[in-house]
């Protein structure tokens, strides 16, 4: 299989200022997914896509091959979906099996959490178009509701009676 590894990192986050490259143990959070990339083998190319100069010269200080992207992909209403078109049928060229995104915001992704996920994808992938990584929800979601400005909790109408946490399987993405 020829896979390749995307990491999408703009650098104009507004929530938390460069929190791509922010530190977390020695080491900008970025690190980490590259890392994990190239450690597991399994990619002929691990790509970073950035705006950024900085984001660039500290991807490839940790073996990224990076790939600049436009203003208008860098913007707050660009979604991944617009980065990853942009890449594949612009800017890289060659043949590959598929691809694995790897978002920078996940630095506690493992190489063995990335083997076992093409693995996975790659014993099915006759029957599915994608794999997308999920974790057991914290709270089922028959317990989230909205409050309404009278601030009543007319919208609980479950039976807490009847309630049973591990009746329920849900799981959200992670």
């Amino acid at each position: 299989m020829n896979r390749i590894a995307i990491i999408p990192a703009r650098s104009g986050s507004k929530g938390l200022v460069d929190k791509n490259i922010i530190d977390i143990c020695g080491k900008p959070m970025i690190a980490y997914s590259i890392e994990a990339a190239i450690e597991s083998g399994l990619f002929s190319r691990v790509i970073v896509s950035t705006d950024s100069e900085r984001y660039k010269r500290i991807s490839e200080r940790y073996g990224a091959e990076v790939i600049m992207r436009e203003a208008e992909l860098a913007t707050d209403t660009a979604t991944t979906y617009m980065v990853l078109e942009d890449l594949l049928t612009k800017k890289i060229a060659g043949d590959f099996d598929y691809f694995m995104l790897l978002q920078p915001t996940s630095p506690l992704r493992t190489v063995q959490n990335i083997k076992e996920a093409c693995t996975l994808f790659e014993k099915r992938m006759n029957d599915m178009d994608f794999l997308a990584s999920v974790q057991k929800a914290s709270h089922p979601s028959v317990l989230v509701k909205e409050i309404d400005d009278d601030c009543t909790l007319k919208n609980f109408d479950i039976d807490y009676s009847t309630y049973r946490r591990q009746d329920f399987r849900e799981y959200i993405p992670n």
